[in-house]
C-alpha cells in the first residue's frame, strides 16, 4: 500500500508545472542537432562578409571553389570510409600519385589519361581495402603503409615533377560558369552521386550498418569485408579524380603535393557532422564542411592572421565540431529521460 502511495506521489510531482522538460526546448535542441553544420556555414559566410570586403567577390569565390573541389573530393572519399568504420590516411599521397600518372601519360593518351589516373587511385584504394578486410590489418596501419607506397611510386616516376601542356586537360581548370569553375561542378556531381548511393542502394545501407555495429551487420548477413573493400576502393578513385583536377589546375604532376591533407580531410569530415565512430553522417554536410574549413582559412588570410595562429584556431574549430554535437545529444538524452 505504501509503495502504491509513493508511486502516486512521484507521479504527481512529475506532473507539476515546470517539472517536465520544455517541449519548445526539446524542439530547439533537436533543430540545432540536425542543422548545426548549415548554421555554422551561414555564420562563417556572415563572418567573412563582415571581416573583408573581398570575401564575396567573384575572384575570391572562384578561388575558394577551386580549392574546395580538390579537397572536397578527398573528404568525400574519406567520409565514406569513416562511415563504414575506418580511416584512410593515404588520400593525399594517392592524389600526388594521380597527378604524376596524369602528367606522364597525357602526351601519349590524351584525355584517356584521366581514367588511367583514376584507376591508379582506385588500385591504391583496393590495396588498402584488401589489407583491412582480408588481411585484417587495422585501417590506420594499412592506409599508412599505402600512403608510403603511393608517395614512393609518385617520386619514382619523377622526383622533380612534370609540366603538363595538353590544352584539353588544362581546359578542365580554365572552364568556368561565372564564379563557378568546372572542377566545382564535377565535385558537386560526385557528392550527389555518392549521396544517392548511400541513401538509395543496398551498398549504402550496408556501409552504415557495418560502421554502426560490425558484429550485428555480420549476423544480419552483410558481407562485411566486401562492403569495407568497396569503401576504400571508392575513396581511392575519388582521390585519383582529385589528382586529375589538381594536375589541371597546377599544370603539372607534383610528387610532393598534399602532404598532411589526409588530416585536413578528417577535420572536414568531423566539421561536416560525420561520427568518427562510424555508422552515421551525410556527405552533403561534408561538402559544406569543406567549404567551412576553406572559408575560415581564407578569412584568416584576408585579415592577415599569422599562420601559426591559424593552426590553433582551426584546431579549436575541430574540437568544437566534435564536442558540441555530443553535448547537444547528451542534453537531449537527459531531457528525454527526465
Amino acid at each position: 500500500m505504501r509503495r502504491a502511495q509513493a508511486i502516486a506521489v512521484a507521479d504527481g510531482i512529475a506532473a507539476l508545472p515546470g517539472t517536465q522538460p520544455s517541449t519548445r526546448g526539446r524542439a530547439i535542441t533537436r533543430y540545432l542537432g540536425r542543422h548545426l553544420v548549415e548554421i555554422l556555414f551561414l555564420v562563417v559566410v556572415l563572418l567573412g562578409y563582415i571581416a573583408s570586403p573581398n570575401f564575396l567577390t567573384e575572384f575570391n569565390v572562384y578561388g575558394l571553389l577551386q580549392q574546395a573541389s580538390v579537397l572536397g573530393l578527398l573528404a568525400l572519399g574519406q567520409a565514406v570510409v569513416i562511415i563504414s568504420g575506418g580511416f584512410d590516411l593515404a588520400v593525399g599521397s594517392v592524389l600526388a600519385l594521380s597527378t604524376m600518372v596524369t602528367a606522364v601519360t597525357i602526351s601519349d593518351l590524351g584525355l584517356l589519361s584521366v581514367p588511367v589516373a583514376i584507376g591508379a587511385g582506385a588500385a591504391m584504394g583496393a590495396i588498402s581495402g584488401i589489407a583491412v578486410t582480408w588481411g585484417r590489418i587495422p585501417p590506420f596501419v594499412a592506409t599508412l603503409a599505402v600512403l608510403g607506397i603511393a608517395r614512393g611510386l609518385a617520386f619514382s616516376i619523377d622526383n622533380q615533377g612534370i609540366i603538363i601542356t595538353d590544352a584539353n586537360l588544362l581546359a578542365l581548370n580554365a572552364t568556368r560558369f561565372g564564379p563557378v569553375p568546372l572542377s566545382a561542378v564535377i565535385w558537386v556531381l560526385m557528392v550527389v552521386l555518392v549521396a544517392a548511393m548511400l541513401r538509395f542502394t543496398r551498398t549504402g545501407t550496408h556501409l552504415y550498418a557495418v560502421g554502426g555495429d560490425i558484429d550485428s551487420a555480420r549476423l544480419a548477413g552483410v558481407r562485411v569485408g566486401w562492403v569495407r573493400f568497396k569503401a576504400f576502393l571508392l575513396s581511392g578513385a575519388l582521390a585519383g579524380l582529385a589528382g586529375v583536377l589538381f594536375a589541371a589546375r597546377s599544370s603539372s604532376g607534383s610528387p610532393g603535393i598534399a602532404v598532411g591533407w589526409e588530416l585536413d580531410t578528417i577535420a572536414i569530415v568531423v566539421i561536416g557532422g560525420v561520427s568518427l565512430f562510424g555508422g552515421s553522417g551525410s556527405v552533403v554536410r561534408v561538402a559544406l564542411g569543406a567549404l567551412i574549413y576553406l572559408m575560415l582559412t581564407n578569412i584568416m588570410n584576408l585579415v592577415n592572421v599569422d599562420t601559426y595562429a591559424q593552426n590553433v584556431l582551426k584546431a579549436i574549430l575541430i574540437l568544437a565540431a566534435v564536442t558540441i554535437p555530443l553535448m547537444v545529444k547528451n542534453r537531449g538524452a537527459r531531457r528525454g529521460s527526465a
